[in-house]
């Protein structure tokens, strides 16, 4: 038949052609759809990336500025920019908690990157939020320096600072969280090298933060804030020296009463010589190592440790009448001249006029004895007013600054230190490291320290020169060897006063050399090998003290001959010493790194 064709049965027959169309066309729709969600993903993505990185790229470039401002102690400014940063910040945080962004973090590799960005305007926004309240307390309460015009710190606004500092550590901690979060081994160098860095000084607050967290708070107790606190400033002289700074020449006596600090007496070690501490006050072990000469003003100082000399001294000025003190301050002449800095203005000093701080420890420990010769009254009479006269121009100085960043050099060198009768306040003083203890040996690391104690009565010790060249060991495990090297150099002159001079010396020579005890603190894990001077072994008295090894032994130092005493330490060489700290002698110490001990 015309126009038939036979289909086999086994053969579907075609739809219509508008069926394939009909059907087709959702599909393509939604494709199309999701094409569109995945542009429109991607755009916001993008959107929020281009935000955030322009965001925190601000963030970085004003921070410079801040730091810079607030150097400047120019706090008005900085609260300006710290706006600025913050509401940076902040935007950079939100561009990033987008959902579309936080979805894009789990794309493999890309969501690397994004989830290191996120960590960074995490932090940046923790970070910088709080930072215009708490510079707008901080102008308040040190805006005229930390001590106001009539001497009288702003223990109220202190007290204000405290729930910031506090609150800050906190968000530290989800920072430094937040960008170890963003940390993977996919990040691109480009992001990781801006980030990085902020980490590693994040870790390095925490400690610090810490410490602030923990010393504000009693801030204002220590200032009156709870009733007056009496402080006892015992001005010592490293001309003699101790292991904590020299011998007590001079006293003052400070009231502090809400924040207003008062200079109530003052007076000289003559006012101490009856006077008699009680040694046992400052422990058994302590009293076996240094007996009842400890008991004495010459040698309150005679310990290892600021703590028990405060104990002493307290102990010493109650039983001389005077009052008991709250809190002891031990600072000596190079200590006062660091606290007023090399831009303070000269002070007047009597008959030797306008002296510059930098020459203020000679005048003190030489230049005195040179101008009051054998009127030792007077000259004392003269060191009691200078030294007050020194502590209250920093007073007057408002604790600047400066003056804050002179107190942290001259407790770093072991010219002031700080203690407080009351536990709580005395833990605290501790954890700023203002304390002066040897602290525990477990947690201060590979160090040594040093100390010297005349034991003849002279004050050459202020022409000591002591340079202290340490060796480690060259693995970093294992069991290894050290070294610790002292050079005493004596650099006085030919002629000196009589009063200056050995007193114990019968030769012209003798009258010139110095005789000190020097003692070495380690770990008690480190093994002590040798001990020599001039390279020859020598015996030494091995004790303990607050938990360290004591290693002490006496040298006598002539002029111009120096002399080496070198001690021979091995252990594990992770334990062994790396740093010095010590002595307090007048004339730094110069503390060298020598070739490793295979």
């Amino acid at each position: 038949m015309s126009g038939y064709s036979e289909q086999s049965p086994a053969d579907p027959p075609a739809p219509p052609p508008t069926t394939r169309r009909r059907r087709g066309r959702p599909v393509r729709v939604v494709l199309g759809v999701l094409l569109l969600l995945l542009l429109a993903w991607a755009v916001a993505v993008a959107v929020a990336g281009v935000q955030a990185g322009r965001a925190l790229q601000r963030v970085a470039d004003a921070v410079p500025v801040l730091e810079q401002q607030v150097r400047d102690e120019d706090l008005a400014a900085a609260g300006t920019t710290a706006d600025r940063v913050a509401d940076d910040a902040a935007a950079a945080d939100r561009a990033t908690a987008q959902l579309p962004y936080r979805l894009a973090e789990h794309v493999p590799r890309v969501g690397d990157q994004l989830a290191a960005v996120r960590g960074g305007a995490r932090a940046a926004a923790l970070l910088t939020q709080p930072l215009p309240d708490a510079l707008a307390v901080a102008e308040d309460v040190v805006g005229e320096g930390l001590v106001s015009a009539d001497r009288t710190v702003d223990v109220a606004g202190l007290q204000r600072l405290t729930p910031i500092v506090t609150g800050y550590r906190e968000r530290v901690a989800e920072a430094r969280a937040a960008l170890h979060a963003g940390e993977g081994p996919h990040v691109l160098d480009a992001i990781s090298e801006r980030l990085d860095p902020v980490t590693a000084q994040l870790d390095d607050l925490a400690g610090p933060l810490d410490t602030a967290a923990e010393v504000l708070p009693r801030l204002p107790a220590l200032l009156g804030a709870e009733g007056a606190r009496t402080y006892l400033v015992a001005f010592t002289n490293p001309a003699e020296i101790r292991p904590v700074q020299g011998i007590v020449g001079a006293y003052a006596y400070l009231s502090v009463e809400g924040g207003r600090i008062s200079l109530t007496r003052t007076g000289t070690d003559n006012d101490l010589y009856d006077a008699r501490a009680d040694v046992a006050a400052a422990g058994a072990e302590f009293a076996a190592l240094y007996g009842e000469d400890a008991a004495i003003v010459q040698n309150v100082t005679t310990g290892g440790s600021a703590d028990e000399a405060g104990v002493l001294t307290s102990s010493l000025v109650a039983d001389a009448g005077l009052p008991v003190p709250d809190v002891v301050v031990f600072v000596d002449p190079v200590g006062l001249g660091q606290l007023l800095g090399p831009d303070h203005a000269p002070l007047q000093l009597g008959p030797f006029g306008d002296v510059a701080t930098a020459d203020l420890a000679r005048v003190l420990m030489y230049d005195a004895y040179v101008t009051y010769g054998a009127d030792n009254d007077a000259r004392k009479l003269f060191l009691a007013a200078t030294s007050a006269a020194a502590f209250e121009a920093v007073l007057s100085d408002g604790l600047s600054t400066a003056a804050l960043d002179g107190a942290r050099t001259a407790v770093d060198s072991g010219h002031l230190a700080v203690w407080s009768a009351r536990a709580e306040e005395q833990a605290a003083l501790v954890s700023a490291g203002v304390a002066g203890v040897l602290g525990d040996p477990a947690q201060a690391g590979p160090v040594a320290r040093i100390g010297l104690t005349n034991t003849e009565p002279s004050k050459l010790d202020f022409w000591l020169q002591p340079a202290v060249e340490v060796s480690a060991p060259c693995a970093t495990t294992g069991t290894g060897r050290s070294s610790v090297q002292l050079t005493l150099t004596n650099t006085v002159p030919e002629d000196i006063p009589a009063y200056v001079a050995n007193a114990m010396a019968r030769t012209a020579a003798g009258e010139r050399t110095a005789q000190d005890t020097v003692s070495l603190w380690v770990a008690p894990w480190v093994g002590l090998d040798r001990v020599t001077v001039g390279g020859e072994a020598v015996a030494t008295a091995v004790d303990a003290e607050e938990g360290w090894r004591l290693v002490r032994l006496t040298v006598d130092v002539p002029p111009g001959a120096p002399v080496v005493v070198r001690w021979e330490l091995s252990g594990a060489a992770e334990d062994l010493p790396r740093t010095v700290t010590g002595p307090t002698t007048a004339i730094a110490p110069a503390v060298t790194t020598g070739a490793c001990a295979p």
